[in-house]
């Protein structure tokens, strides 16, 4: 098996992962997204501190003023998505969460002064027009653009912008340090506000949070091997498993119901950020 075989299957893996977890938040709607959140960000930097205290990984870091931003960023993007599952549902949730190539690309022009084709500005465009459609028609009417959309929308726009940052740090930081640092400073963020709430989580609760962080710090650790092998541009597409996959889990297993006008929008969505990652 080659190296791009095994990026592949590594991609698919870091995909299915992903849905995993969000399944599991999914699963515990009582749990709140601070506490999920938290979990995540902890057992990844377990895991990573671990493995550079063994050896297995050199954590060094050099632009901390990126990194921080990275880890403010990153981090708060993976608690809207967190909040967006339970909030709007795990499908629609994760397909809004995980339109982040359509902002990075916006986020590229504005900050990196990247170039943008027509052709790349108009699929923009088809995608936004997929955001509109997939917020409406609740229960087979035309309604308004829901505010818990919005917030999942704002939750992809900071994923791009990460992604954007994470383009500049490749220059000087492996992706391990990337990660960890999004491990720290997301743990922090969220410690406070996840013991201020109250929740009955009892041993099941544990167990499906203990599973929410092993199954995105696998996710993540498959997704940084893989980019080893694999172009961004592929690498991204791939990664669109994970709402299809998502979509497919709640509607089979939670009952989540698609209307014709926010399937169409979902579709459009999907079709655009595909055709952006291409670009790429």
């Amino acid at each position: 098996m080659n190296d791009h075989t095994r990026g592949v299957l590594s991609m698919v893996g870091a995909s299915l992962f992903f849905s995993v977890t969000a399944s599991l938040i999914r699963l515990a709607p009582n749990i709140d997204p601070f506490k999920s959140t938290l979990f995540r960000f902890a057992i990844g930097m377990a895991l990573l501190g671990t493995a550079a205290m063994t050896r297995r990984i050199r954590l060094e870091f050099n632009s901390s003023s990126l990194l921080l931003s990275r880890g403010l960023v990153g981090g708060m993007a993976v608690f809207i998505f967190f909040w967006s599952i339970n909030a709007i549902g795990l499908g629609k949730g994760t397909l809004l969460s995980y339109s982040s190539p359509v902002f990075a690309t916006i986020w590229g022009a504005i900050l990196l002064r990247e170039r943008v084709s027509a052709r790349a500005w108009a699929l923009i465009i088809l995608a936004f027009c997929g955001f509109v459609l997939t917020s409406l028609g609740k229960g087979g009417e035309l309604g308004g653009v829901g505010l818990n959309e919005c917030i999942a929308l704002g939750g992809a726009m900071l994923s791009g912008l990460a992604i954007v940052i994470v383009r500049k740090l490749r220059a000087t930081e492996s992706s391990y340090a990337i990660f960890f640092s999004q491990c720290v400073i997301g743990f922090w963020l969220m410690l406070i506000p996840a013991n201020l709430i109250p929740a009955a989580i009892g041993i099941g609760g544990g167990f499906i949070l203990l599973g929410i962080g092993v199954a995105a710090a696998i996710g993540q650790l498959l997704m940084t091997y893989s980019y080893k092998a694999l172009p961004v541009s592929q690498g991204s597409i791939i990664m669109l498993v994970t709402p299809v996959a998502n979509i497919i889990v709640g509607m089979a297993v939670f009952g989540e119901s698609i209307t014709l006008v926010t399937g169409l929008g979902m579709l459009l969505v999907l079709a655009s950020c595909t055709l952006i990652s291409l670009q790429k």
